[in-house]
């Protein structure tokens, strides 16, 4: 029977593909999966099940509890310096990539094309194809640190595009972008009638002295009212299973993605927004002590390929990913990802699965534990030195 032909264009995660491969090999060092080595603090699952004993199980307005809302949109003006009214412009959702795609659906029509910096995060393009648009890679460069660079994206603007997907800090780099960047791609957004969705589930994990959030578009003059912003407890909290983030947006946008969601399903995970609310609004410790530790676990990135005659770091700004450019060894990153795994039993994302534009890089993540880390890089390093 016919399978649609949308759906068969949508591309399969290359991330998957290697994590499916890992699984089923074993003693295997896995740098490929991007999550927390923690779990949800104490009081954040505290009052998931506090609100399950309470009853506290029922759907909820389509856009989120109003206390979610509210201690989201307080967040954003706290940590983001961001104003946003919780009635009208914050909106629960299932985690980023529905937000993402909720987003891209609401602003995106059939043949509108879509700028997204390459390597990309894998979900992009995806949600582009499914929503009827065409994905248009831009290609960021080592030379300038991975950043966004208004000038290589203002080349691919054409009369169809529609939107350009910001993720800062990035993955699969750990760039992150400044402001005065951010500043010349919202001039050109102004200039050309586009909108920015911005993916922030990373904004809180930046290595900057001041331990600020990463800066955001939508605080760029005239930004706000063009700029989608979608973020997720998932990373900042440790929360990758709970399924629960939020988009900053105009209330028109917000209309409409509550009305696609609505489509979609009843309503977002009750228990998810109570745990939410208690993550946002209880103590941050964890939030910084996770940050720490992942500046030591970057540290152990940078001493254990420094100096490789084969291997050069993009030095990540943020997030927990290195980007590895293995030209050097005369291997393509597919195969040097599908060698390190069958013969040194290390799983790392080979960089094309970000965008043709990610060839000759793998991705590895830093967020598991460091001793592993440390072996899986000592491999990585004698494999690559000894081709």
């Amino acid at each position: 029977m016919p399978i649609s032909s949308t759906v068969k264009a949508v591309p399969r995660s290359g991330i998957r593909d290697v994590f499916d491969r890992a699984l089923n090999t074993d003693d295997v060092i896995s740098l490929c999966v991007g999550e927390p080595n923690h779990t949800a603090a104490p009081h954040v699952v505290e009052a998931a099940v506090a609100a399950a004993r309470d009853g506290k199980t029922k759907y909820s307005d389509i856009n989120g509890l109003p206390e979610f809302r509210k201690v989201a949109a307080d967040y954003s003006r706290r940590v983001k310096k961001l104003d946003y009214d919780p009635r009208t412009e914050v909106q629960a959702v299932d985690g980023g990539t529905i937000g993402l795609f909720l987003a891209i659906g609401t602003v995106v029509a059939p043949g509108d094309e879509v700028i997204i910096p390459s390597p990309y995060f894998t979900s992009y393009p995806a949600a582009v194809v499914m929503c009827g648009g065409k994905p248009v890679p831009v290609a960021l460069k080592p030379e300038h640190g991975m950043h966004l660079n208004a000038a290589d994206i203002e080349a691919a603007v054409t009369d169809r595009t529609r939107a350009i997907v910001i993720n800062s800090p990035g993955n699969p780099s750990g760039a992150v972008t400044t402001a005065e960047e951010l500043a010349d791609i919202a001039r050109l957004c102004i200039e050309h009638n586009i909108w920015a969705i911005s993916d922030e589930v990373y904004h809180a994990i930046v290595y900057n002295a001041a331990g600020e959030a990463a800066p955001s578009i939508a605080a760029a003059p005239g930004m706000k009212d063009r700029t989608i912003i979608v973020d997720s407890l998932s990373k900042t909290y440790a929360m990758t299973g709970w399924r629960i983030g939020y988009l900053l947006a105009p209330a028109q946008v917000i209309e409409q993605t509550g009305k696609i969601a609505g489509n979609l399903h009843s309503s977002v995970n009750s228990l998810s927004q109570y745990a939410g609310i208690a993550a946002m609004s209880g103590p941050q410790d964890m939030v910084e002590r996770m940050r720490q530790e992942y500046l030591v676990k970057r540290q152990i990135v940078v001493d254990e390929l420094a100096g490789s005659p084969v291997l050069r770091l993009v030095e990540p700004e943020g997030a927990f990913y290195a980007f590895v450019d293995v030209r050097g060894t005369g291997m393509d990153s597919g195969d040097f990802s599908n060698r390190l795994l069958d013969e040194c039993r290390v799983a790392v994302v080979p960089g094309e699965a970000f965008g043709k534009e990610g060839r000759g890089f793998v991705r590895l993540s830093y967020a598991g534990d460091a001793d592993e880390l440390r072996e899986g890089l000592r491999r990585i390093r004698t494999f690559a030195e000894r081709q």
